[in-house]
């Protein structure tokens, strides 16, 4: 399977290529304002996330995820389906539902702090991996073509999922292990939420638990996280990208595979 580079793709290689190289920015691709506005922005988000504050211990990261995991974990599921009905009947005023959606929200606020920051043990998969959980801080990119938004970060061009019915949602950027990150948000049909986080420079490390899987013939990188995410990993332009949601894996691993097909069939 050849893969032909898109203009669109050429763009996002020669931005990378800027990015990387601020030294040598005086290119024909720099006559265009789009790509000058595109390289500045990444610049400066980098930047600013190289002055953020301290690292957070890792055991907070742990303590919270385990905060997640009880939320929206298995046993989770299964005490709220069997005592509904009889605290319902009750009379009372509290909804385990209410009461569950109001955990996760404090959870979600302090996962953010804890992986956003940094920590001393570098960049993670994993950790990229917990802000599907994490609230957007930006608005949803607009579309700049049927296939690709008007977002992009390190060179990858974040994908239009429009006909798959999985629209945008909003954005944030972060700085995991000292490495500057964009997220961008979607919802899937069905509500759930998938983020698609891009980290600068280059490739992160592998988690042990991924394993590989062909998909469609393009090869991704899949693991499951205790929190119920289903992630897959891959790396694009020398940039590692980070899908999560909590859903199935095929359904993580289609979204991560289209731009790559995409690209081939072009």
């Amino acid at each position: 399977m050849r893969f032909r580079p898109s203009p669109e793709d050429q763009e996002a290689a020669e931005i990378t290529r800027l990015v990387d190289e601020p030294d040598n920015a005086a290119t024909p691709a720099t006559d265009r304002p789009e790509v000058r506005r595109q390289v500045e922005a990444d610049r400066r988000v980098a930047r600013e996330l190289r002055e953020g504050g301290p690292a957070v211990p890792d055991a907070l990261v742990s303590a919270i995820e385990a905060k997640v995991r009880e939320a929206y974990g298995p046993r989770a599921q299964r005490s709220r389906s069997r005592p509904r009905r009889r605290l319902l009947a009750s009379g009372g005023g509290w909804r385990p539902a209410v009461a569950v959606a109001g955990l996760a929200a404090v959870c979600a606020v302090i996962v953010v702090a804890a992986v956003g920051v940094g920590s001393s043990s570098g960049p993670s998969i994993p950790k990229a991996a917990a802000l599907a959980f994490a609230p957007s801080t930006g608005p949803a990119p607009a579309a700049r073509s049927a296939t690709l938004l008007d977002a992009s970060y390190g060179g990858v061009t974040y994908p239009n999922y429009a006909k798959f019915s999985v629209p945008p949602t909003g954005q944030r950027t972060d700085r995991i292990g000292g490495r500057p990150a964009l997220t961008v948000f979607y919802r899937l049909p069905d509500g759930t939420r998938l983020s698609y986080t891009v980290f600068s420079g280059k490739a992160v490390p592998l988690p042990a638990s991924a394993r590989t899987v062909v998909y469609e013939g393009v090869p991704l990188k899949e693991f499951s996280t205790s929190s119920g995410l289903s992630v897959v990993t891959l790396v694009r332009y020398g940039r590692t990208c980070v899908l999560a949601a909590r859903t199935t894996p095929d359904v993580v691993l289609g979204l991560a595979a289209a731009p790559v097909l995409e690209q081939v069939a072009a």
